[in-house]
This record gives structure tokens, C-alpha cells and sequence, in this order.
């Protein structure tokens, strides 16, 4: 009963913020007006509903509510923003159970306008962009409005307010391992251009945490492998394939990370080292990623030379002695089976004898 009170409460103060009409009584709103209108008392009573002095509908029955709720949708203009304001302040959780999430999908099935799209997106775009997540994946699965939920989400995806709404989605179509191949497709390409558009760190960031999620899916981790080939082939944008390298970085196979035992083939993990470690914007995440890879290794030999092997020539060449050395850094601690120190062996192999005493490892990494 709280719950119902509340949003009921919710539902009168939606109404009562509407912009009094022109020459109305103080205190009214043209949607007040308009459900005061003749006709609707009657309608409702004939449907088994009771309405009192102050048009407080209450229905005995279930099913009254969605119906009511369709009915003034179609009817009354001016009740829909309110309508939407409401359900979204009554909605609980991004759960598509939840009544409010399922009322929203279900008039954006069957109202999914450009106008209507864009109206839902300004409300509940920045203050709840799980909730728009939810009631968008029912739109992009529906035949007759999906195309353009898709093509409304490709324009969102642009601007920095709506992109927490985007990635929410992209998500959870993604986790889906039934999913459609082209729905799969279109989120990718969605959350590509999220990360392309907008240049701020925690919109990047979410896209990131959302590839570091989504990787651990096999289908998807070869989605993303695509991404990084697209990109070392100039095809798509940087950003978008470099955060899906970083989040690869994560993937383990048997124990070992798998772009260093069984990278697939259209991939050049050196190149795609040296590239992130080169960027200023970059080289703090894959640092730790690489310190990762190595001290997952250090125990074993084999590995761990290996390893060594195809990094070497990562860490050499134009721009790198600064992040080799904050390389270096984050390996201090970490010894091979053998009790040597990572960070020295690194150093000795990367740092030309003669200048060891220009740039001892002690004082650069300190």
C-alpha cells in the first residue's frame, strides 16, 4: 500500500506541474481540464470503477490500470509527458518486470515515434539511463519499431547525457547469448561510436568496464576481436579498437591470457602493445594489463620467456623509454621461478650496458 500511495502521489504531482492554461482558474492545468472533461467519469464507471469528488479513479479488478493508462494515452494529448514523467519516477528497478519499466516498453511498442523517442530520451535519459536501457531493448526487438530504435540510439550515442542509456543497453543486448547476429552487430557498432563521440574519461571509462564485462563471452570476444582488426586495418576508429584490445587483455584461456598463448591470427598484439603504450591516453591501462600477463607467467619458465620475447620489441622504438620505465615500475615485487626480479630482467634487456649509469632502474622507477 505505501508503494501504491506514492505513486499515486506521484501521478497528481506530475499533473499539477503543468503550466496553467491561458484564462484558466488558478490552480488548474490544462490536463487536469482535460480529464475533467465529460465522458471519461462515464466510460470509467461502465468498466466497473469508482471515481470520487476529487476524480481519484479505483478500480477492483486487475488489468483496469494498463487500460486506463492506453486509453488516456490515445485521448488525451496533454496527459502524455505527465504519463511519462510518472512512470519513470515510480519505476523501481531496470528490471523489465518491474510494472513501470513494462508499462513504458509496452507505449513505446506501440507509440514508438520520432517525437515519442525523443520526448522518452530527454526524460529519462540523464536521471535514469538504466530504466531507458530496459525499455529500449524492448523497442530494438520488435519489428515494427525497431529499426527506428536503432537508428534513435545511433543519434544518442553521440551526446555525452544519453550514452550511460546507450552502453545500458548495448549490454544487455550483448549478455544475451541467443541474441539475433545483426542485433548483436548493431550494438557493437553502437557502442563503437559511443566511445568514438565523446571524448570525456568516464564516458570511455563505461564503455571500457562494459567491454571488460561482456568479454568473458566467447561470441563477443571474437566481436571484439573483429574491432581490433578493423582498426589495425583503418577501418573503424581507434578508440573503439583499442578498448576492446584492452578489455582482450582480460581473456584467459586454460590459465593464460589468451592474446599471449593463442591470439587469433588477424591480430598483432605487438603492434597493438606498442600503440597503447605510446599514448599518453592509454599507457596507464595497459601497463597494468601487461603487469598482469607477466606475473601471471612468472612461475613458469617457458611462459614467462616467452612472454619476455614478444614484449621486447613492443617496449623499443620511438616514445617508449618513458613507459618502459613506468613498466618496469609496476614490476618491481614480482620475481621469475628462478628468484630474479622481473623489473631487472626487463631492464637488462631493454637498457643498452653503456647507459645504465646515465639511467640507473633504482632512481627513474622510484
Amino acid at each position: 500500500m505505501p508503494v501504491v500511495a506514492h505513486s499515486a502521489a506521484s501521478l497528481l504531482e506530475a499533473i499539477g506541474r503543468s503550466t496553467d492554461a491561458p484564462g484558466a482558474a488558478t490552480g488548474s492545468s490544462p490536463t487536469v481540464n482535460a480529464l475533467a472533461g465529460r465522458g471519461m467519469r462515464r466510460r470509467i464507471q461502465d468498466v466497473g470503477g469508482r471515481v470520487d469528488m476529487q476524480d481519484t479513479v479505483v478500480f477492483d479488478r486487475p488489468a483496469y490500470g494498463r487500460a486506463i493508462l492506453e486509453y488516456v494515452w490515445d485521448n488525451y494529448d496533454l496527459m502524455r509527458k505527465p504519463l511519462l514523467t510518472w512512470l519513470v519516477a515510480t519505476a523501481q528497478s531496470a528490471d523489465s518486470e518491474d510494472h513501470a519499466v513494462a508499462a513504458l516498453a509496452e507505449l513505446t511498442v506501440r507509440h514508438g515515434t520520432v517525437d515519442y523517442l525523443t520526448t522518452l530520451s530527454e526524460l529519462v535519459g540523464g536521471s535514469h539511463p538504466q530504466v531507458l536501457g530496459a525499455v529500449m531493448e524492448s523497442a530494438v526487438r520488435n519489428e515494427h519499431v525497431g529499426r527506428l530504435a536503432w537508428e534513435a540510439l545511433y543519434g544518442w550515442a553521440e551526446q555525452k547525457s544519453y550514452a550511460p542509456a546507450v552502453i545500458a543497453l548495448c549490454r544487455r543486448i550483448l549478455e544475451d547469448s541467443s541474441v539475433d547476429t545483426s542485433l548483436a552487430k548493431r550494438a557493437i557498432v553502437r557502442l563503437r561510436r559511443v566511445a568514438h563521440k565523446n571524448n570525456g574519461d568516464a564516458v570511455v571509462t563505461q564503455v571500457l568496464d562494459a567491454f571488460d564485462a561482456l568479454v568473458q563471452h566467447p561470441s563477443v570476444a571474437q566481436r571484439l576481436a573483429g574491432e581490433v582488426h578493423g582498426w589495425q586495418q583503418g577501418k573503424v576508429s581507434a578508440r573503439g579498437g583499442t578498448l576492446a584490445f584492452l578489455a582482450l587483455m582480460t581473456v584467459r584461456r586454460d590459465g593464460t591470457p589468451w592474446l599471449v598463448c593463442s591470439p587469433p591470427p588477424d591480430i598483432d598484439v605487438q603492434r597493438a602493445v606498442h600503440d597503447l603504450l605510446s599514448c599518453a591516453d592509454t599507457a596507464a591501462q595497459v601497463i597494468s594489463r601487461l603487469t598482469d600477463w607477466i606475473r601471471s607467467c612468472a612461475d613458469d619458465p617457458g611462459a614467462y620467456t616467452q612472454l619476455r620475447e614478444q614484449l621486447l620489441p613492443a617496449l623499443r622504438g620511438h616514445n617508449m623509454f618513458e613507459a618502459g620505465m613506468k613498466l618496469m615500475n609496476e614490476l618491481r615485487g614480482i620475481s621469475t621461478a628462478e628468484g630474479v626480479s622481473v623489473a631487472d630482467d626487463f631492464y637488462n634487456h631493454l637498457v643498452d650496458s653503456r647507459l645504465r649509469t646515465v639511467f640507473p632502474l633504482e632512481e627513474n622507477i622510484a
